[in-house]
């Protein structure tokens, strides 16, 4: 029993050994690198090789047409709306002093007409202590008193040089009778309200028969065939502009150009975009407002320097060069920039730029050239 046992023993000590063994015998196979296995290919990059030599900077200028006047029109009278010499509809164009629109004055041009008929009978009760006491000036204001039209707008009262006269008058309320006349008559005329210069009205926010009130927004109305493009431009840029420069915009993906000229500089450097604002007078009866315009300007020649795409850029102030097949981060100089490309200084001859989007995270990572 005791000999059974043992050879059971010895056998199971035998198949542990023999497991062991064999188990080192496939780790070892199984660790060396298998010699076959591919290496690492690398990132697939699109590089330019850096050629430094003069380099002609241009100034990018982009911007939106805007009515070089524009007027937003307000009800200073309240009144049922009506037409004037043409619809009150947007694209309608006027010449100037054409009646945009009518606001209905009926009932304000009888408060009137009562108030000067009240004036003229306040000057008929002077006109005896006038005959009596200033003689001199009693036949004017009678001429003046029969030629008052109650219709017809207010004539200027007689003058009156003589201080006693003058306050006999002002106590009998003449001459605020006068002046509140006036005052209505002003205002009367905020009934019809005009156009001040030749154009079209744009906006229109009041339809005819409706009930405008003091204070609401009518419409909008611009000048014709006269333009301005507001552009933007960082600070340093302004070296290269000067009031009175031509230069010739089109519209993007369009072939009609348009020539403008630098009018004003905004003296202001906008907070937010650290940029400043720049106005472009253009005069074409064919241009509308809010077209988008492009174009440049020949700003400077720049020696040592070589312009790459902008999408190079990293960081602001950055591009990753290929060394030892990996991708470097290295500081440059950028002398201009525009929207679509970069002249940079500060490279060496020969290094290659990666010119596609990356952002730092890049840095370190293996290459390989696609072109």
């Amino acid at each position: 029993m005791n000999k059974r046992k043992l050879i059971i023993s010895l056998s199971g000590v035998v198949l542990l050994v023999a497991g062991i063994a064999i188990s080192r015998m496939l780790a070892g196979s199984a660790s060396p690198k298998d010699s076959n296995a591919p290496a690492d290919i690398g990132i697939p990059v699109s590089t330019e090789i850096v050629n430094n030599g003069p380099v002609k900077a241009t100034l990018a200028i982009t911007g939106r047409v805007i009515p070089a006047e524009k007027v937003e029109l307000y009800a200073e009278v309240s009144g049922i709306a009506n037409y004037g010499v043409r619809p009150f509809k947007s694209g309608t164009r006027f010449s100037r002093g054409d009646i945009l629109l009518r606001i209905d004055d009926s009932e304000f041009k009888r408060a009137l007409a009562s108030s000067k008929s009240q004036f003229t009978n306040t000057i008929s009760k002077v006109l005896p202590d006038l005959k009596l006491d200033y003689p001199d000036y009693y036949q004017s204001w009678k001429q003046y008193l029969l030629a008052f039209k109650v219709d017809l707008p207010i004539k200027k009262l007689p003058e009156v040089d003589n201080e006693q006269l003058k306050l006999f008058l002002t106590g009998r309320d003449i001459f605020s009778g006068y002046y509140n006349i006036l005052e209505a008559e002003a205002r009367l005329s905020k009934y019809s309200i005009r156009a001040p210069f030749d154009g079209s009205l744009t906006e229109s926010f009041v339809n005819r028969g409706a009930l405008v009130r003091t204070g609401q927004q009518l419409g909008e109305f611009i000048k014709s065939g006269q333009f301005e493009m507001e552009a933007s431009v960082i600070h340093d840029h302004l070296r290269f502009l000067s009031k009175g420069q031509i230069i010739t915009l089109s519209a993007i993906n369009a072939a009609k150009t348009y020539e403008a000229k630098l009018i004003r500089i905004n003296d202001k450097i906008d907070p937010g975009s650290q940029l400043v604002k720049i106005y472009f007078q253009l005069n074409d009866p064919n241009l509308k407002s809010g077209l988008y315009l492009e174009g440049k300007i020949g700003a400077t020649t720049i020696s040592d320097a070589v312009k790459l795409p902008v999408q190079a850029i990293v960081d602001e102030s950055h591009v990753f060069i290929i060394k030892d097949d990996k991708a470097v981060k290295s500081m440059v100089s950028i002398v201009d920039q525009s929207t679509d490309s970069v002249v940079i200084a500060g490279l060496k001859n020969g290094d290659k730029v990666i010119i596609d989007k990356k952002n730092s995270a890049f840095e370190g990572s293996s290459v390989v050239e696609t072109n």
